[in-house]
């Protein structure tokens, strides 16, 4: 007896081998979202309080020179959309008009602090050096690497120490320009 395969029969099987078996290649898709967050620009603001009158004068009132170091805080709040950096312009040395008389830079410094996250100066640092001239601005970190953040404090401390041999006099450093650089 002969075995007999009908056409039908061999079509079926091959069309059954066909949907079992794997394809030779297969394709893999991945899908990726593009977003972005568009602004219209970076944006920050910058508030000074602390040991500073309404005039924006920081006082050390009268001191005796070779005294103990004398300290002031200034408190800055800052509000910035993107990180941030503040940085503090010195436009003279601590100088008597009258007299010209100068309290050396290396006397008159400061420190930063605050929360957790930028960078602060946390040892004693010029706002000059006595490589500048008396008039020449100067400009110093404050603080950098500053968060994204609404209303983040930082404290600025300036301390002052008079020399013992410091004539008797009225000194004032000019103006301390503090500004903020958000998104760099």
């Amino acid at each position: 007896m002969k075995a007999a395969v009908s056409p039908l029969a061999l079509v079926l099987g091959i069309v059954a081998i066909l949907c079992l078996c794997p394809a030779a290649s297969a394709d893999t898709t991945e899908t990726v979202i593009p977003i972005v967050h568009v602004i219209q620009g970076y944006s920050g603001a910058l508030t000074i309080g602390g040991d500073v009158n309404e005039s924006g004068v920081l006082d050390f009132g009268y001191v005796v020179a070779g005294g103990e170091p004398l300290t002031r805080t200034l408190s800055m709040n800052v509000t910035a959309n993107a990180n941030w950096q503040v940085t503090v312009t010195s436009t003279q040395n601590l100088r008597d008009a009258d007299t010209g008389d100068t309290i050396p830079p290396d006397r008159f410094t400061f420190t930063s602090g605050g929360d957790p996250g930028p960078t602060y100066m946390t040892s004693d640092t010029a706002f000059r050096t006595s490589l500048h001239s008396y008039e020449e601005e100067v400009t110093v970190d404050t603080v950098t690497d500053g968060p994204p953040s609404e209303d983040f404090q930082v404290d600025v401390t300036y301390r002052l120490e008079i020399p013992g041999t410091q004539p008797e006099g009225y000194y004032s450093a000019g103006s301390h320009v503090y500004t903020l650089i958000v998104g760099e």
